[in-house]
């Protein structure tokens, strides 16, 4: 196995166990200069995975990495760096749940979820976000949270009208807006 470049972790070009090689022979002989660039190497390989919104199962890998780095950091007197690296740990984590699906069934019967199907089945399958967002009361973040949660359980799919962002009803939402209303919601 052949360490790497902390260019090409930034880069993410780097496999995991590259990347693992190339941190602990750092970490084996580090010096301030040298650990403040691996900070910024895994904080650029994170922000290029959030950015792609990567689901693949290297993530665990990285995880651990990141975990492993916070904490040498942290052992090598490098507290700052350590506690910055421990937040792009808890990213990668959220990333990882994010990524771990719920069946259309179990997201239906979270809140605000079956009101925004029967109000999109209302609307004719289609609304804006901000009609969605002023329907249900939400604040900002919470109104992205139903709408992910929606997205990744297949229920609608994001579109377009003109420049702002609008959802429509997915054959799946449509199925469960139709047995919501059965259901009296």
């Amino acid at each position: 196995m052949s360490t790497v470049s902390l260019n090409a972790i930034a880069r993410a070009d780097a496999s995991p166990a590259q990347a693992r090689e190339t941190l602990f022979a750092i970490f084996d002989q580090p010096n301030p200069a040298l650990l403040c660039d691996v900070y910024l190497a895994l904080r650029a390989w994170v922000w290029k995975t959030l950015d792609q919104r990567r689901r693949d199962t290297e993530l665990g890998d990285w995880n651990d990495i990141l975990d492993a780095a916070s904490s040498l950091m942290k052992q090598h007197g490098q507290q700052v760096l350590g506690e910055r690296i421990s937040t792009l740990h808890e990213l990668i984590s959220e990333s990882i749940a994010v990524g771990e699906r719920l069946p259309a069934s179990d997201v239906t019967r979270r809140q605000h979820v079956s009101a925004a199907l029967h109000f999109l089945a209302e609307q004719g399958g289609k609304a804006n976000r901000s009609t969605i967002g002023a329907k249900l009361g939400l604040v900002e973040a919470d109104l992205t949270h139903v709408l992910n949660l929606m997205l990744e359980a297949s229920l609608i799919e994001r579109t377009t009208l003109g420049q702002e962002a609008a959802f429509a009803l997915s054959r799946t939402g449509m199925a469960a807006a139709r047995g919501g209303q059965r259901q009296g919601m």
